[in-house]
């Protein structure tokens, strides 16, 4: 276990950690990305359900 511990903290010396204008720009595009995806599944299933309603009006 310690022989573990000591070759996860050598490889995380190895890690090359993004700087702080480029966290704020991976965030900015990943909510973006969530957003129009919520947008996309927000008209996908409005428009699935009045077909549905429309359909079953049509058959009642």
């Amino acid at each position: 276990m310690v022989r573990f511990l000591k070759d996860s903290v050598r490889e995380l010396k190895h890690v090359v950690w993004p700087t702080k204008q480029e966290t704020t720009k991976y965030f900015f595009i990943v909510v973006t990305v969530l957003v129009l995806f919520w947008i996309y599944l927000f008209i996908a299933s409005t428009a699935f359900s009045e077909a549905l309603l429309y359909f079953k009006n049509m058959v009642s």
